[in-house]
């Protein structure tokens, strides 16, 4: 049987700076990066706030540690994010303290949103272009961070390529998020996954749930296969994502547990998530996701957008309160 490798390491075990090198090292890092090819690093930044960044965003220590790794391969670097729905991604980054790592080491930072854009004709992305740095790119990285997802349920190693949709509006795509999701990493084709465990995120995810300290980072070469494994180790059915189950079904990588071979302290660190629940706000977005029409007027427009999260907060503000309330008198 052809198995997939999964590495996973503790941080309590061992530095961020130890665990990336042994993963660049474990999947042959002269193979992965050959000298002096052009390398593309794709950082998660799902929010330009400080005080949400350690868990939304991928870990600068990561993102130092797997710099260093790449200094030592090729001169030729850039971290990546598209901009944000409300906010540029250069936000982001400041957020995160990524400029000064980036400096340190001669990596240059990029916005696919204010890169060239090249058409790529396929009939699901049609009309949005990608990132001409990304598409010429040699090698591509992804640095994911574990989180739930309450359109997706789980955003990970694949779900991170959506934000190489250039467009800020990519929520557009959203109807077909799985299949273009499939489609973009079968674009990039990422060589290596590095995923963010050591704050993750439950609940309302992918930006407004509940850090969790989990303290890991997975790592392989099959971004399905740390996908499928992180959402076993926190709980999850990985069955329950479709973007997963159609990757796996076009061959992008393993699945089935079987298939997969986990090094490191799996059932140590294995936990239950609370999953993000798909309540009516999240069913009314979806809801409203399938019309441009609607999308464009009530969710990408900020006058309407605003009241309308208002009201979703306080519909749960509401509901929560009588969960609790009926929970107490249940217990009494």
């Amino acid at each position: 049987m052809n198995e997939t490798k999964v590495l996973l390491r503790a941080v309590d075990k061992a530095s961020v700076q130890e665990i990336v090198r042994e993963a660049f090292d474990v999947f042959d890092v002269e193979r992965l990066i050959p000298r002096d090819s052009r390398v593309v690093v794709k950082v998660n930044l799902s929010t330009p706030f400080k005080e949400m960044a350690h868990a939304s965003n991928t870990s600068p220590e990561i993102l130092d540690a797997v710099c260093a790794v790449l200094a030592t391969r090729t001169k030729q670097i850039w971290v990546g994010e598209s901009d944000g729905m409300r906010y540029p991604s250069e936000e982001a980054f400041e957020a995160s303290g990524f400029y000064p790592i980036l400096a340190k080491y001669g990596v240059k930072p990029i916005n696919f949103t204010k890169d060239t854009w090249v058409e790529t004709q396929h009939p699901l992305i049609r009309g949005w272009g990608l990132s001409k740095t990304l598409l010429d790119a040699d090698v591509f990285i992804t640095l994911p961070v574990l989180k739930t997802h309450a359109t997706t349920a789980f955003t990970g190693a694949l779900k991170n390529q959506f934000g190489c949709v250039p467009q800020h509006n990519r929520i557009l795509l959203h109807p077909r998020l799985d299949e273009v999701l499939v489609l973009m990493n079968t674009i990039l084709k990422p060589k290596l996954t590095i995923m963010d465990g050591i704050v993750a995120m439950e609940g309302r995810g992918p930006i407004n749930g509940k850090p969790r300290a989990l303290g890991v980072i997975l790592a392989s070469t099959d971004p399905v296969a740390v996908d499928a494994t992180a959402m076993r180790l926190v709980g999850l059915n990985p069955y329950d994502s479709r973007h997963i189950v159609l990757a796996a079904r076009e061959g992008l990588g393993k699945i089935d547990e079987q298939d997969i071979v986990v090094d490191g302290p799996f059932e140590a660190y294995k936990t239950n998530f609370l999953p993000a629940e798909k309540d009516l706000p999240i069913r009314m977005l979806g809801w409203i996701s399938r019309s441009k029409f609607l999308t464009e007027k009530l969710i990408l427009n900020p006058e309407s957008f605003y009241p309308l999260r208002s009201g979703a907060m306080a519909f749960r503000g509401v509901r929560d309160f009588f969960r609790r309330t009926v929970g107490s008198k249940s217990a009494s």
